[in-house]
């Protein structure tokens, strides 16, 4: 999937002030339009109750800001980046900013280092600093004391000097003693390829030419500079990451705003043959929606989502001990194109985490001001959440831009002389009284540095541990082990236990104590200290006596841990662990790493009779099947694979069909990429035998399994075409049946079998069996398929027409084909999804590309034009309840609010809430513009009786219920069907806007965006 928008977005989203681009030369800016001085916007700033926002830096001290880092002294090294989006020449600095005089503001700044690339990262390390700036890593030291870098080496080289929000970025020193940088690889671009195209190389450090080199491709990195040693996690994250106290490492991307990585690389690579599409959970329980902005005049252009993730980046885990409780352990996640921060809450869910919104009325910190662009974020010594705020009007990447912008790339540099640096502060308790603390740990002695690993402020303690192993201050050992025996809380413990670690002095004894520790994540951090002294004895058989453990996440490191332990007894605590925890994905992810020849043994011991591997059907056991079967395939043992299928063939084995269709399942997926496919040759007919058997979920199974093996001719593939012909052809038989049917004739001959698939794409045949026909012709070559596909086009519903541009535009002449639709207006924009929207628009044709900007894009012009007499609306000055009167009078007959009041003819009106004022407002006004998927109007013409007219309701294999109004609904027998058609206008009126006053509109949109909030509370 493309990923758009990371830090500095890349994504088609532009959230200016309206008359923001009068700064860039089209006229003077209107009276109180961006931009503020630093005095003004931070006025424009709203937060969660109990908080306050200070100005810590601003420009000229510093411009164009994107990374931070506070050092043991206090002072704080800031990475600029003018040169964003397209000046990749080294105009990049880092600023060295100093509060002199303890006002909590920085009243001295010192140019550093210059001469960077697009410098995107920075942390404190030995005397220096470190700065990403690809394709380096580099050190930066002064050594003569007079405030400039006289050292500047290159550490680590190879990274990609591709789109910006793609490069490596973030150094974080972690508490395993490992330097971790954010990186996603290099991105693809279309446009910009000469600029941003390059790929990178391998990694290697400098001072090695000719050492071991790292293809980290993809996936995040983590060093250790000194020892020479680079590796590749599991995991990749754009532009930030974050660890929570206990290690856990949390990434994202522009529109997934929070991940976590459950299992590291080190595991899985012990089981090459493991299939695991991402070693990263998705925690968030909101999705990646429903954010709220409250910029005034906001403009959403192209492919913004609006109200949705598409700029997430810098989060932040919070952990800095003075913020009120329940703040403590929350994630902070920017969102610059929206002009806001959001927070969610982090609680334990088995092996990983969940993430809850909050609050559901609000974000954590917005600004009404269009140029705030918060890109990054910090947790200071002070306990305060200091944030970078970038402040310029254009933040999107020309790459995803509107052609206006393409056309004038130098406008997107405006701002670049501004920048801000924020604080946020809660107004009671300790941060109250340390909000200008300044830290004083470079002077800090081995006993005082012990002291602060214990430290409620996580900088404290981080910055202590880095300085006492990056300074291989060993006179501190002995303080250290009496913090670990001494146990005087449970971070101190964990800290003192990876300090031991990082200095080389860590003991058997003390892992021990580790392991026994009443804290959790003391034990969990200890198992993998383990691993260091798995050599001993007794740590094993410690380790394997927790296998009871009471806490999932101890449980699932110790799984991991012991897969490198290949003993009776850790075998059997490893099924133990396994069975536990069946129910958990990742805990029998873990169970698998352990080697590849675990899954033949695993699924030996599930086809014994009473295996628990298998008792009954559960999620678990289903997916574990599944796993099994991706192992088994892509180990390419022909006797492993022949004795699977044929236990599925069997009659033997576990009851129920469900382990059955799970293993073929998982042996398709397992077998695609592999270097022989035809290893299922042998188990061709039995595979054939169950494509077109009566078993229907093993049948659609199998069939998925001959899609990735291929169907060789013979007999017995003779008789299943011809059975899967007349099946396919018959109306009167199941659904399922006949799309298993039709992917099976595609399969074997898709050319030959092209009238009985376009024999079913029509409204008389089941949903199912009309996407199968489409999905069918998609393997048919040439011209013909699109052509036939838009004619058919206006009787499709929603999902038949999702999958049939689909087709459409997985080739070139399609991409030609649609464009012509959409220009005569046969094709409607509102009928694309998002994707589709975006191939057209990002397609690598050039000529394509730039017709597809002309026909989908719309002139600022228009659209100012259209919203001009409503402009007072968006003020913010409506009422609810005045509005919630709008709604009776005007939107309650089709549209429902919580699905608790009105009539479900439209969408819920709920489900745009997090919407910004002007894109409800334009819809509102413009209702054919934006027709939600799914509530379209048909014109149905039936063989017997009147016409009717609907939105299309619940729908039957053999039915379809049309909604027409305020608790008048029609079913339809789908024979009784002779035409259906979409009707391209909007069932909403599009004369509203003559009959709602400007004043309504204002309240009505109040309504809109604070009923469901006012309900949650």
């Amino acid at each position: 999937m493309h990923t758009r928008n990371t830090f500095l977005v890349g994504v088609v989203a532009t959230a200016v002030l309206a008359g923001g681009s009068a700064l860039v030369g089209q006229g003077p800016a209107p009276a109180g339009a961006p931009p503020y001085t630093p005095e003004v916007s931070i006025t424009k700033i709203r937060t969660e109750p109990g908080f306050r926002v200070e100005l810590v830096a601003s420009e000229p001290d510093v411009q164009s800001p994107v990374a931070m880092d506070i050092d043991e002294d206090g002072r704080m090294w800031v990475v600029e980046m003018p040169g964003y989006p397209l000046d990749d020449s080294p105009t990049g600095r880092v600023k060295l900013l100093e509060d002199t005089n303890g006002d909590g503001r920085a009243d001295k700044s010192t140019l550093f280092a210059d001469g960077l690339r697009l410098p995107s990262g920075v942390m404190r390390y030995k005397k220096g600093i470190l700065v990403t700036s690809p394709p380096d890593l580099i050190y930066f030291e002064d050594v003569n004391g007079d405030g400039r870098a006289d050292v500047r080496e290159v550490v680590l080289t190879g990274f990609a000097k591709t789109n910006p929000q793609h490069a490596v970025n973030h150094p974080v020193f972690g508490l395993d003693n490992w330097i971790y940088l954010a990186h996603s690889g290099g991105s693809e671009p279309v446009i910009y390829r000469e600029l941003y195209g390059d790929k990178g190389t391998d990694l290697r450090f400098a001072a090695m030419p000719n050492g071991k080199p790292l293809d980290a491709k993809g996936r995040g990195v983590r060093l250790k500079p000194d020892e020479f040693t680079v590796e590749g996690l599991s995991s990749r994250t754009q532009y930030g990451n974050a660890f929570d106290a206990y290690g856990h490492f949390f990434a994202h991307n522009n529109s997934i705003h929070q991940r976590h990585e459950v299992i590291a690389a080190r595991y899985l690579e012990r089981n090459p043959h493991l299939l695991l599409p991402s070693a990263m959970a998705e925690i968030s329980d909101h999705g990646n929606n429903n954010i709220m902005a409250i910029t005034h005049g906001a403009r959403y252009d192209l492919l913004t989502e609006a109200g949705q993730f598409t700029s997430a980046c810098a989060l932040t885990v919070y952990g800095g001990g003075a913020f009120p409780a329940g703040f403590e352990g929350s994630t902070f996640i920017a969102e610059p194109v929206h002009n806001l921060i959001h927070r969610d809450v982090l609680k334990a869910q088995g092996s990983t985490f969940v993430a809850s919104r909050a609050r559901s009325d609000m974000e954590f910190l917005a600004s009404q001001d269009a140029w705030f662009r918060p890109v990054n974020m910090y947790v200071g010594p002070d306990g305060a959440l200091y944030v970078i705020d970038y402040y310029r009007p254009y933040i999107e990447h020309p790459e995803w831009a509107s052609s206006d912008l393409q056309r004038n790339p130098a406008i997107l540099s405006t701002g670049q002389d501004r920048g801000r640096i924020y604080r946020i502060v809660a107004n009671e308790g300790p941060a109250a009284t340390r909000a200008h603390m300044r830290p004083t740990l470079g002077r800090a002695t081995d006993a005082q540095l012990v002291e602060a690993l214990g430290h409620a402020n996580v900088w404290w303690r981080r910055t202590a541990q880095r300085l006492l192993v990056h300074g291989a201050r060993r006179q501190a050992v002995p303080a250290l082990a009496a913090m670990v025996a001494g146990r005087p809380s449970p971070l101190a413990r964990l800290h003192a236990l990876w300090t031991l670690e990082g200095l080389g002095r860590l003991e058997p004894a003390q892992v021990l104590l580790g392991l026994k520790d009443e804290d959790p994540g003391v034990r969990e951090n200890a198992i993998v200290l383990a691993e260091r002294v798995l050599s001993q004895p007794q740590v094993v058989s410690t380790l394997v006596a927790m296998a009871g453990d009471p806490q999932a996440r101890v449980r699932f490191q110790l799984l991991a841990t012991l897969g490198a332990v290949d003993t009776a007894e850790a075998r059997a605590a490893q099924e133990r662990l396994l069975l536990a925890d069946l129910e958990d994905e990742w805990v029998q992810v873990a169970a698998l790493s352990a080697s590849s020849d675990r899954a033949a043994a695993y699924f030996d011991r599930a086809m014994q009779p009473g295996s628990p591997l298998a008792a009954r059907e559960t999620p678990g056991r289903a997916m574990f099947f599944d796993r099994l079967g991706g192992v088994l395939a892509a180990r390419q043992k022909a006797d492993e694979l022949d004795r699977a299928i044929a236990a599925v063939r069997g009659t033997g084995g576990p009851g129920g069909d469900w382990w059955r269709a799970s293993l073929l399942e998982g042996m398709a997926r397992g077998l695609v990429g592999s270097a022989d496919r035809r290893r299922l040759a042998g188990s061709q007919d039995m595979l054939l035998a169950l494509a077109t058997g009566p078993q229907a979920r093993v049948r659609r199974a199998a069939v998925q399994l001959l899609r990735v093996s291929g169907i060789d001719s013979g007999p017995a593939a003779t008789a299943a075409v011809a059975s899967a012909r007349t099946t396919a052809s018959d109306r009167s038989a199941n659904a399922d049946a006949r799309v298993d049917a039709i992917t099976l004739l595609a399969l074997a001959d898709a050319p030959a079998h092209q009238q009985v698939f376009e024999s079913v794409i029509v409204p008389t045949e089941p949903e199912a069996v009309q996407i199968a026909g489409v999905q069918a012709l998609g393997r048919i070559p040439g011209p013909g398929t699109p052509t036939f596909l838009l004619t058919q086009w206006p009787s499709m519903s929603t999902p038949v027409r999702t999958s049939a541009a689909t087709v459409v535009l997985a080739r070139r002449e399609g991409s030609i084909a649609m464009l012509d639709a959409l220009q005569s207006g046969d094709v409607k924009r509102w009928m694309l999804n998002f994707g589709h929207t975006r191939s057209l628009i990002m397609h690598r044709d050039e000529a394509i590309r730039a017709r597809a900007r002309t026909v989908l894009e719309e002139a600022p012009e228009a659209r100012a034009a259209r919203l001009s007499r409503y402009a007072a609306a968006l003020g913010g000055r409506g009422d609810a309840t005045r509005g919630e009167a709008v709604y009776a009078t005007h939107c309650a007959m089709c549209h429902q609010v919580d699905g608790r009041r009105g009539t479900e003819i439209g969408p819920d009106l709920s489900t745009v809430r997090h919407q910004p004022m002007p894109v409800l407002l334009e819809n509102i006004l413009e209702p054919n513009r934006s027709i939600a998927q799914h509530y379209e109007t048909y014109s149905v013409e039936r063989a017997a009786g009147d016409p009717l007219v609907g939105v299309i309701g619940e729908q039957s294999p053999t039915s379809i219920t049309f909604r027409q109004g305020p608790g008048v609904t029609t079913t339809v027998r789908r024979g009784e069907i002779k035409a259906m058609t979409v009707v391209p206008q909007s069932i909403m009126p599009a004369s509203f806007a003559e009959v709602i006053t400007p004043d309504d509109m204002a309240h009505l949109l109040a309504f809109l965006t604070n009923s469901a909030r006012s309900a949650a509370r």
